[in-house]
């Protein structure tokens, strides 16, 4: 059984205490509405504020304390902090604008790694990890809407992952992966337009009955700059291309089915080449699909047990993931005496690319075939605006590199919402 280092005795017994006080501290909360897939960066949700203002303000806090006790690059604990404020706007009473509203969501980020420095896994144990220190505007768009909400169309600032391959079910969980998939996450120069660098992009939506919803976007294919991380450039460069993506949304009762498509229009260098600094880089393209879909399986939403599932395929050789698949489970009220605390458990394998597993061959030793990683996660709803996440998480083959072990991660999430 591996042993807690002294380091890691101490920031762990900060957070024991500080929890403490919280709970003892801990006021009656105001009520708030049941909880939808708004987000804060890294795939966190926020709770639902009821339209009764024009202007809407939201504050969110998320913070991860993770310790690589086993395996991985190295052993350590890292904290993450990111604080997102977000303002949306009913443009119809503020402007006379009929039919539209606008959003605007700023974070800060303080760029601590975690994955990068110690595990060394693909998948990204945090949802929240940015790499570097980070304030920036991740949305800014505008949005109008047909008479009867049967299409809309957003244009601006925009996070791909805020409506596509995204689901409610899997928000309850820490790694990356039960975001948006792996495949899809990793792909382009500089990642697709999402946490924590987005483009601009337009983005247009119809509903086809009661059921089923349509929704494309296009976005500039290299959000910000690769070589200049911590620089913000929001603009549309001639050479980056576009990222296309679309994807059919169909609600079935208690079951929500969605699939989709991507490419970027640009064509991207072969992962190989360009790692190895080969003499000629092809130029190849990247695209991918994918099928993603939750169900309640006992119970209702306010208390029974929900499913979610994903498959997705990527180009061969412009990522360093080829395939990804992902299973997860999560109960609300698992225990009669916490009816609004959530547990789950979830599983996801993102299978390496030609192109990722040659990188690896390269640098020495046998590539694995993929990167797993299983969660282990329970949501404790200490009040309407405060939860804590105690978590465990196990990497399998992190990075696909043989000579990293087998990681066992131990974390909490803390988060904290804000609404006026």
């Amino acid at each position: 059984m591996p042993k807690l280092d002294d380091d890691m005795r101490m920031t762990w017994g900060r957070v024991a205490l500080a929890l403490l006080a919280v709970a003892l501290a801990t006021p009656a909360a105001a009520q708030v509405a049941a909880p939808s897939v708004e987000r804060a960066p890294g795939n966190v949700e926020l709770p639902e504020v009821e339209a009764r203002d024009p202007l809407v303000l939201q504050l969110a806090y998320t913070g991860d304390i993770l310790s690589s006790v086993a395996g991985g690059r190295r052993r350590g604990t890292r904290w993450i902090n990111n604080v997102s404020a977000i303002a949306s706007a009913d443009l119809d009473t503020l402007a006379g604008l009929p039919r539209t509203n606008a959003l605007l969501h700023v974070f800060y980020n303080d760029g601590t790694g975690f994955s990068s420095d110690l595990v060394g896994d693909g998948q990204i144990v945090s949802s929240i990890e940015a790499g570097v220190p980070l304030l920036r505007v991740l949305e800014g768009w505008v949005e109008h809407r047909g008479p009867d909400d049967r299409w809309s169309f957003k244009a601006g600032l925009y996070d791909v992952n805020s409506e596509f391959d995204t689901l409610q079910t899997s928000l309850l969980f820490v790694n990356s992966a039960f975001g948006m998939g792996t495949e899809l996450g990793a792909s382009g120069r500089n990642g697709p337009s999402t946490f924590p660098s987005t483009s601009l992009a337009l983005r247009g939506q119809v509903k086809l009955g009661d059921r089923v919803t349509l929704r494309a976007a296009a976005a500039d294919g290299v959000p910000n700059d690769p070589a200049r991380p911590r620089r913000d450039w929001i603009g549309i460069a001639g050479g980056d291309g576009a990222l296309l993506i679309g994807e059919a949304d169909v609600e079935l009762g208690v079951v929500r089915l969605f699939g989709g498509g991507w490419t970027y229009t640009a064509r991207s260098d072969d992962r190989f080449d360009a790692a190895t600094g080969a003499a000629i880089v092809r130029q190849v393209r990247s695209n991918g699909a994918y099928v993603r879909g939750e169900a309640q399986l006992a119970g209702d939403r306010t208390r029974g047990m929900r499913g979610f599932f994903r498959l997705g395929v990527a180009g061969d050789r412009a990522n360093l993931f080829g395939g990804f698949s992902s299973l997860g489970f999560v109960w609300r009220g698992l225990l009669a005496s916490r009816p609004r605390d959530d547990s789950g458990i979830a599983i996801a394998y993102a299978g390496g690319s030609s192109a990722g597993r040659a990188i690896v061959r390269v640098e020495g030793g046998t590539p694995a075939r993929g990167e797993a990683v299983i969660e282990l996660n329970h949501r404790i709803a200490v009040a309407d605006w405060l939860g804590v996440q105690p978590h465990v998480q196990y990497v399998v083959a992190p990075g696909l590199n043989p000579t990293f072990g087998n990681a066992l991660v131990l974390g909490l999430r803390l988060t904290a919402t804000i609404a006026e």
